[in-house]
């Protein structure tokens, strides 16, 4: 086994003895350069390899005779490296530069052969453990009376990745070392952070799953899970699996055999290593009482929760207090961009006014902070002379959402920044908010464009009314915003509907609606048809709807956004009246596409208005109606995790610019429509591995901007009918692994601006055609660049080179 130790070393330290080595040799060896640069590049490709061996101990069987033989190369390289550090231009050694150089070559050949043979080895075993663990889940399949079917379970992205921690945090040192008390050394398997809304419960929780201490304990078995108000337990248990697997999972019919699922996996996956599982923001209730008591009885297991409740009948509480007076002061400061010692701070019973009005809760103290950065001190003093005469204490949630609204007080000269916050109140607790769909209801309702939509989004980041999560490596950056996300604290959501709340149903610019189960509001129910003035409205169901719906006269609306969770979902009747809406999201939470119905069968045949459409996690089919009439003037529209199947849809948009499809794995090519859509500008189709090729009339999209393929994994080339896109200005294909070359004639688009091809691992060299490109800026790895160097020197200058950056922290050197 891997998890074996040769000479008290791992895998890991063994190679990385020899790594250590080649970089102290330094510029002492500078006559073995070149064959020393190859040696050096095997090492950083054998790395990872020894890496997820000693991750996966476990699970692979790499034999003790394999590990000595790796042990015996390393230290026949050592002993090398030192002989060649010897030989200098002069010395007697010098003489012996080719035997050495051979030398070198032989340890270059061998690291070559042990990396082949780590290869086939890592694929033999893990052939051999999916093939187990389907196998598992077959028994599991039939004991769940689901016919045994033994499909292959797909890989995906862990869902319950621990947050990163963007922020610097204020007053948490203590509490984190207080909770590895509890936890760790005082042996108990649950602990319940508690404390009101906004006192910092999510933000403790992160910087304690960044601990390096809980980090080295736990080995990145660390999940952390967003639970919220009505959550789906089936999914969170599903989501827990397969983040501590990889693999996809199949759907369960229930909560007791989701549980089940997840308690075999962690005997098989946490018998060397537990398991830290985070649920956040729990809410009290019957139902989440009992799935707390059953999760502490889950092996190999420590559960931290946070919540405004403390379940004191079978867990250990952490109250979490709010600052000190010297910490609330510090995040006051610090949110206000001002320094402690700075000569231009406001004075000191001014701040202790605007502490005592936040009663030194974090989210109060940052929002009101940001609010008051870089404004006179008239206005703080103003700020806190309001805030002490309306009392300092909260004794409700009513009295803190008093507090911040006043920083939105602050905002009336800025009444974009103040409405864009109200609309966030539309989408669900807790909910991943795309950038692209800011971005389509800032075009509608305050007529921005895309640079003064993320410019609105950017002004209500600094203010701390919203948090940046973003999904990929490089930021957003080329007008690409569909993997560029970000959230809102519950507190500011329930701000922007209480805010909404106070104002009469017919005269509000917003409706949003929460129905549970079929509980819909009861001014709703008693009216045949309210009239509502909104121009947005948000309605929000869960499972147990049975989207019966009562009418409503909406003709106003502009914007239509449908936060669904169940399989099947019966569209509202009144949508056929919303002449004016030009936006459409829907959003199903479910874990499996949604197939939409409505009550005539063409449930968008009636919004001549139609510009811009989002759907995640729906079936496709819902423009399967041969009845359908086109929409027109609609100009974007977006998939996110849907499915596609057969249908045929995009004869029913003759005037799309912009198309975006993103992590849809059934999509297996670009269907021949889209070819036909000639005013497309930009074409997305990224995450989708199921893509293999582009079709030939590609080449037909003659007013096509952007072409974006990234991480299309079995993506294998570029049609040579690419090159017919002469207005094309950027093309994407980074982390298009299987891409081996581009077409030829590619220096034919004169119009190209930028080629981004980050981790495109079998792309080696580049058409020659490619250096007539004068305004190309490149993104690429060494290797390409390298070849550039040679082929086309102009180009070399205009290329930005991707370097992954080596970390050897993992080898314990």
């Amino acid at each position: 086994m891997a998890a074996e130790l040769v000479g008290g070393a791992a895998l890991g330290a063994v190679v990385g003895e020899l790594f250590k080595a080649v970089l102290d040799l330094g510029e002492r060896a500078i006559n073995f350069n070149p064959v020393l640069k190859d040696i050096s590049s095997k090492l950083n490709a054998i790395t990872p390899l020894v890496k997820q061996i000693d991750e996966l101990n476990e699970y692979l069987d790499i034999s003790r005779e394999e590990t000595e033989r790796l042990r015996g190369l390393m230290d026949e390289g050592k002993r090398l490296l030192l002989q060649c550090g010897d030989v200098k231009l002069g010395n007697l050694n010098y003489l012996k530069k080719p035997f050495y150089t051979q030398k070198l070559r032989d340890l270059d050949s061998a690291l070559r052969s042990f990396m082949d043979v780590l290869l086939l080895q890592m694929a033999r075993d893990q052939k051999k453990n999916l093939k187990m663990m389907n196998q598992m889940m077959e028994i599991i399949c039939r004991l769940d009376n689901r016919g045994g079917s033994s499909k292959a379970m797909d890989l995906i992205v862990p869902p319950c990745l621990v947050p990163p921690l963007r922020e610097r945090t204020v007053g948490l040192e203590k509490p984190v070392k207080e909770l590895k008390l509890k936890l760790l050394k005082n042996g108990a398997q649950m602990v319940v952070v508690t404390a009101p809304g906004g006192c910092g419960k999510t933000t403790l929780a992160l910087k304690f799953c960044h601990d390096k201490e809980i980090k080295d304990i736990f080995q990145g078995k660390i999940l952390f899970v967003v639970v919220s108000r009505n959550p789906d337990w089936k999914l969170i248990f599903k989501n827990i699996i397969e983040s501590l697997r990889g693999i996809q999972l199949p759907d369960s019919q229930n909560d007791e055999r989701a549980f089940c699922y997840l308690e075999l996996w962690l005997k098989q996956a946490a018998q060397n290593h537990p398991v830290l599982i985070v649920l956040d923001d729990v809410w009290n209730g019957p139902e989440a009482e009992g799935l707390l008591h059953k999760l502490l009885q889950l092996p190999h297991c420590k559960i931290l929760v946070t919540s405004r409740f403390s379940f004191p009948r079978f867990s250990e509480s952490y109250y979490l207090e709010p600052l000190s007076h010297e910490n609330a002061i510090e995040l006051l400061l610090l949110a206000a961009s001002f320094e402690k010692e700075s000569s231009k701070l406001p004075d000191e019973e001014t701040i202790k006014k605007i502490i005592g009005g936040c009663k030194r809760l974090p989210l109060a103290l940052k929002v009101i902070g940001t609010s008051l950065s870089r404004r006179p001190t008239s206005v703080w003093k103003v700020t806190g002379r309001n805030m002490s005469r309306s009392g300092s204490i909260f004794d409700s949630e009513k009295e803190l959402l008093e507090c911040l609204q006043s920083s939105l007080d602050e905002l009336d000269d800025k009444m974009v920044i103040k409405e864009s916050f109200m609309d966030l109140g539309s989408f669900r607790e807790n909910q991943r908010i795309p950038a692209s769909t800011f971005i389509d209801i800032c075009r509608v309702l305050y007529e921005q464009d895309e640079t003064e939509a993320m410019a609105t989004l950017d002004e209500l980041f600094s203010r701390s009314l919203v948090n940046s999560v973003t999904t990929r490596k490089y930021g957003y950056d080329d007008e690409f915003y569909e993997q560029y996300w970000f959230t809102q604290h519950d507190i500011l959501r329930d701000l922007a509907i209480h805010l909404m709340n106070l104002e009469p149903i017919e005269q509000r610019k917003r409706l949003f609606l929460n129905i549970n189960g079929n509980d819909v509001p009861k001014w709703w129910v008693h009216q045949e048809k309210h009239p509502s003035n909104a121009r947005l409205i948000s309605i929000t169901t869960d499972e147990r709807f049975s989207s019966s719906w009562p009418d409503m006269e909406a003709s106003k609306v502009e914007i239509l956004i449908l936060n669904i969770h169940s399989r099947t979902y019966n569209l509202p009747g009144f949508m056929n009246r919303m002449i004016k809406l030009k936006v459409l999201i829907i959003s199903n939470f479910d874990s499996f596409p949604t197939e939409m119905t409505s009550e005539d069968n063409q449930p968008l045949n009636c919004l001549p208005s139609l510009e811009r459409t989002r759907f995640e996690r729906i079936s496709v089919p819902l423009f399967s109606n041969p009845n359908q009439k086109p929409l027109v003037n609609l100009q974007k529209i977006s998939f996110f995790m849907c499915k596609f199947g057969q249908t045929k849809i995009w004869d029913l948009m003759p005037n799309l610019v912009e198309i975006s499809v993103d992590f849809c794995k059934d999509l297996s090519g670009i269907p021949n429509g889209v070819c036909e859509i000639v005013r497309l500008e930009k074409l997305s189709i990224t995450n989708c591995h199921g893509l293999c090729s582009l079709p030939e009339d590609i080449g037909k999209l003659i007013n096509l901007r952007t072409l974006r393929l990234r991480s299309c994994i079995h993506l294998e080339e570029l049609a040579e009918s690419t090159t017919k896109l002469r207005g094309l200005v950027v093309l994407d294909i980074s982390n298009c692994v299987g891409v081996a070359k581009l077409p030829e004639k590619i220096g034919e688009l004169h119009e190209l601006e930028k080629v981004d091809m980050r981790n495109c691992s079998s792309l080696r060299k580049l058409p020659l055609s490619i250096q007539h490109l004068k305004k190309l800026k490149l993104l690429c790895d060494g290797e390409i660049a390298e070849w550039l160097k040679t082929v086309a020197p102009h180009l070399a200058k205009q290329v930005k080179v991707h370097q992954e950056e080596t970390n050897l922290e993992w080898l314990g050197l």
